[in-house]
């Protein structure tokens, strides 16, 4: 202290504090001062139990991660400087300082280092704190800004004289901006660390490349070793430059102090050298010395005492000029240091976050936050992705959220930017449960026994998970979904239901879709001729987004409530929204579980936490990944009390990511078989509780798994934990999206059906009837329709059924997937046939395959058929619509509407060039479907199947 140099300590720990050891340095050892950053916190809270009770206490208040480590930081940084308070004092503010660094996340950022910098300033809440700021070019108006405010500001990463001087001038310009405006200079401290140890470990490496390629060695060796010195004697002259003159001293008149020099990195890392080489040739007037333990030891056993600093500065010049000489570009080396200096505090932070990521889990007993998986072959794929997102800040930015994630066009980012809101769903919906409360206490028995919601796709998926998972509560009405247009549907719901105590809800996002006005304007009609006209609206309920026509129709008729949902989530992220949530809340689940959950998954693995670390960010890797590496088949496989899930995850892989010729290929509802029934385009997930007892499909499983399939698997603790499920996938699926290089939040071919359809309806109101079209061939049931123009029904023009079928099938390669679309009422056991027609294909022809029911699947998977991968092989089963029933306010009829649809999604595959045959099984479907299994499993080989003998692959 006598030669102008205080000694502070390169480290922090809680037991330090706790023990009075750090107390002790400071009266016994002349300590000044103490520095920290995220590798000495990374050390002190992994390596021992000290902080255990606080980060249990944080956890159970549900506090996100980095929030966590900031309570810990901070009041480890607080109670060290009350015990250097005294030094503080004692120095007039010049010296007692704890430093404390903003996030290494920032270092680019110059509006978040002030927004963070200031919040930990204020959580500290001590006159003798630094925040820390790297030196970096974002970082200098940022340390101009803070100094200006009154907070403390400790420089760190500096390498470069330049950098330097840039921060200095800082200094000085917000000491002028205080003054002028009659603030107090003398409160504000700051010092400009400068690094001295890494810089030698590159020079010296570079240098040593120049011995070992024949430069004149006695020359580059004589300079090994003194580049960090040198290069620090010479920002001390442009230290003592800047702080002396005129300009200067009317600021020292003011109160302002000295910014200090600091040497930071000044431990020695080359053996060869002096254990104290950064310490005893730059002692001097307004400095400051960070050391590590080991470099006090060392210095207090042999270190000299003298004022050295501006010793040697001739030579210090020489030696930089001959670094010069020899090729060294410092300007070169000072960047790299600098970029790799914020990536060496990154790393620690990173595992810190996802250590406390890891050890929320673990305290919590919440399974659902990981996943385990095994990858075989795939898994170097999935870490090389992850690292790319890593680079790239995918989890913080998805955090923010940042559009361009995913495209680098203004106007797609504009688009995406309005289809990001489902992120803040589990917060922004915790504050609406009162309401959704208020609304379903007010739905019961006897008034209301039932609810039917009416909607496509997005806007009923999650209800039918729902009430599939949950049931409804004792003393709630039960919930119908109807999503289905055909007459016999319709009818067969409007006799099951007494409409006099029914509630129907009308779900649309556009408030548009088709098939739900039509269903609206049925039971509008059948309701209204049981009740008062007057009493009419208030069996009604409309969630739909602001301003949509369903939104006005609620409004003008007085439907009983108005749930308007946030614009910016689109149909299929719309679980956590009212879409899901209100019919949830009739049934009486606990939606506030439901969101908790979401909430925690969303808090524990936020935009802090690694990519790696994430669970969902690696779930949507994985996918990725390993569809990149041709597993795009993704095979989900749920235990029974989870069933109905797989299909609203169908529609979120299906829809977000199969476009542009690319995507992921849900496999839904297929029976699991043995290794030898599956190619190698295959991942398998399994979705199970804690107690499901699924014995056979976990063996089966590992079965797949020994064989090189990878498996993932993902155990709920608990049916609310499902609320966790929808935001883990949706996070899953955008990531997937980013790999894929595709929009998850758009769907671009939906409208290529619909606008087919619309062309069809107009034709029928024109001319009386649907456009016909002459069958390629016919059975004695079955009528078959192609394209003649299709090159897989080039060689087959003219020949019967059984030939065409057998040509569609022999176009069936391997990687292909088999689409099973049906256009009739599903009852219970035409799905039975379907899915047995459809476990025979799958073995005969050795690929995935689909089964879905239209028109819902135009809302969900057809987005994956006409704009994912050309490996879709469809075969579209219709059938007459039976006895005819009205739409009203509308020329058509359901079967009208429903064939309408077929026809126009038939057609909008054949113009993308699907290999597509329509089947129409006339006005007895179930005779229709004993034809076509016959036409398509024969009898040989459905014997070979029972008797246990392997069926052939090949078509």
């Amino acid at each position: 202290l006598d030669h102008g140099q205080s000694y502070w300590l390169d480290n922090l720990t809680r037991g330090m504090i706790d023990s009075g050891a750090l107390e002790q340095r400071v009266r016994q050892e002349g300590l000044r001062g103490v520095t920290s950053n995220p590798s000495i916190f990374q050390k002190a809270i992994t390596g021992g139990t000290e902080y255990d009770e606080q980060i249990v206490e944080l956890m159970d208040r549900r506090l996100p991660v980095n929030r966590i480590y900031e309570r810990l930081v901070v009041d480890d940084i607080r109670d060290a400087c009350d015990v250097l308070r005294p030094v503080y004092d004692e120095s007039g503010g010049t010296d007692g300082f704890v430093s404390l660094e903003v996030s290494p996340y920032l270092a680019h950022d110059t509006e978040g280092s002030v927004e963070e910098a200031l919040r930990l300033y204020e959580a500290v809440d001590r006159p003798n704190v630094f925040i820390k700021i790297p030196g970096t070019d974002a970082g200098v108006p940022a340390i101009e800004e803070l100094l200006y405010r009154g907070v403390n500001v400790n420089i760190t990463l500096l390498f470069s004289i330049d950098a330097y001087e840039a921060v200095a001038r800082a200094y000085l310009r917000a000491m002028e901006r205080r003054r002028e405006e009659g603030k107090s200079l003398e409160d504000v401290a700051s010092v400009a660390s400068f690094f001295l140890s890494r810089i030698d470990v590159l020079v010296d490496n570079v240098l040593g490349h120049r011995i070992q390629s024949g430069a004149a060695g006695d020359e580059v060796s004589r300079l090994m070793g003194r580049a960090g010195i040198a290069n620090a004697k010479l920002a001390y002259r442009r230290f003592q430059e800047l702080f002396s003159g005129d300009r200067w001293e009317t600021l020292e008149d003011a109160g302002a102090h000295v910014q200090r020099m600091l040497w930071a990195s000044t431990s020695t890392k080359d053996p060869l050298y002096s254990d104290i080489r950064y310490v005893e040739p730059l002692i001097g007037p307004h400095t400051v010395n960070t050391l590590p333990e080991r470099t006090i030891r060392a210095f207090d056993d042999h270190g000299t005492v003298a004022t050295t600093v501006e010793e040697g500065m001739d030579e210090a010049r020489r030696v930089m000029e001959r670094l010069s000489e020899v090729g060294i570009d410092f300007e070169h080396v000072t960047e790299q240091l600098l970029h790799e200096g914020v990536r060496k505090f990154i790393d620690p932070y990173d595992s810190l976050m996802a250590t406390l990521a890891e050890r929320y889990e673990r305290h919590a007993g919440w399974p659902s936050a990981g996943h385990a998986a095994v990858l075989g072959d795939g898994e170097g794929d999935v870490e090389e992705s992850l690292d790319s997102l890593e680079r790239r800040q995918f989890a913080r930015r998805l955090d923010e959220p940042d559009p361009a994630l995913w495209s680098d066009d203004p106007e797609v980012r504009k688009a995406i930017s309005n289809r990001l809101g489902w992120l803040e769903l589990p917060d922004s919906f915790a504050d609406r449960l009162d309401e959704i409360h208020a609304f379903a206490d007010d739905v019961r028995p006897p008034e209301f026994e039932d609810v039917l919601l009416l909607g496509m796709g997005g806007s009923c998926q999650a209800a039918r998970v729902l009430e599939g998972v949950f049931g409804a509560d004792g003393g709630r009405p039960g919930l119908t979904v109807l999503d289905d247009t055909s007459p016999e549907a319709v009818r067969e719901t409007e006799r099951r239901l007494d409409l006099e105590s029914t509630l129907v809800i009308v779900a649309s996002k556009s408030g548009a879709t088709v098939e739900t006005r039509a269903l609206y304007r049925h039971f509008r009609s059948r309701i209204g001729e049981l009740v008062d006209a007057s009493d009419a609206g208030d069996r009604f309920v409309a969630i739909t987004d602001p301003g949509t026509p369903l939104a006005r129709e609620a409004e003008e008729r007085g439907f009983r409530a108005l749930f308007e949902n946030p614009e910016d989530v689109g149909g299929r992220y719309s679980a956590l929204s009212f879409f899901g949530l209100v019919p949830a809340a009739l049934l009486g689940i606990d939606v506030e579980a439901l969101l908790r959950r979401a909430g925690d998954l969303r808090r524990w693995h936020d935009g802090s936490v690694p990519s790696g670390a994430n669970p969902a960010v690696r779930l949507g890797a994985t996918l990725g990944a390993l569809a990149g590496d041709g597993r795009d088949k993704v095979t989900v496989v749920a235990s029974d009390e989870l069933e109905p899930f797989p299909l609203w995850l169908e529609q979120l892989l299906a829809e977000s990511t199969g476009k542009e010729g690319r995507g992921l290929v849900p496999v839904v509802g297929e029976e699991l078989e043995g290794p030898e029934a599956y190619g190698d385009d295959r991942v398998f997930v399994r979705l199970h509780t804690r107690e499901s007892q699924d014995l056979d499909a976990a063996r089966r499983l590992e079965n797949l798994q020994k064989a090189g399939h990878p498996v993932l698997e993902i155990q709920l603790r608990e049916r609310a934990d499902l609320g966790a499920e929808f935001l883990r996938w949706e996070i899953a699926v955008a990531t997937a999206g980013r790999i894929l290089g595709v929009n998850p939040f758009d769907e671009p071919d939906v409208r290529s059906s619909k606008e087919a359809t619309a062309d069809l309806l107009e034709h029928l109101a024109d001319e009386g009837q649907l456009p016909g079209e002459k069958p390629v061939a016919r059975g004695e049931q079955l009528e078959l329709y192609a394209d003649r123009e299709a090159a897989w029904f080039g060689s087959v023009s003219g020949g019967g059924p059984d030939r065409i079928l057998g040509a569609i099938l022999e176009s069936v390669e391997a990687g292909d997937y088999l689409s099973l679309l049906s256009f009739f009422r599903p009852t219970s056991e035409r799905r039975a046939a379907l899915q047995t027609l459809r476990s025979r294909l799958r073995d005969r022809l050795g690929v995935a395959t689909s089964l879905s029911h239209g028109p819902g699947y135009l809302h969900s998977t057809g987005q994956l058929h006409k704009g994912g991968p050309n490996r879709g092989v469809f075969l579209m089963l219709t059938a007459d619509p039976g006895e005819p029933l009205d739409v009203p306010g509308e020329p058509y009829g359901f079967g009208d509407l429903r064939a309408a649809q077929a026809l126009g999604d038939e057609r909008a595959l054949r113009e993308r060039g699907r290999r597509v045959l329509r089947l129409h099984l006339g006005s007895d479907v179930e005779a229709g479907l004993r034809e076509l299994y016959e036409r398509l499993v024969p009898e040989g080989e459905e014997t070979a199947r029972a008797a246990g003998t392997p069926v052939s692959s090949s078509a």
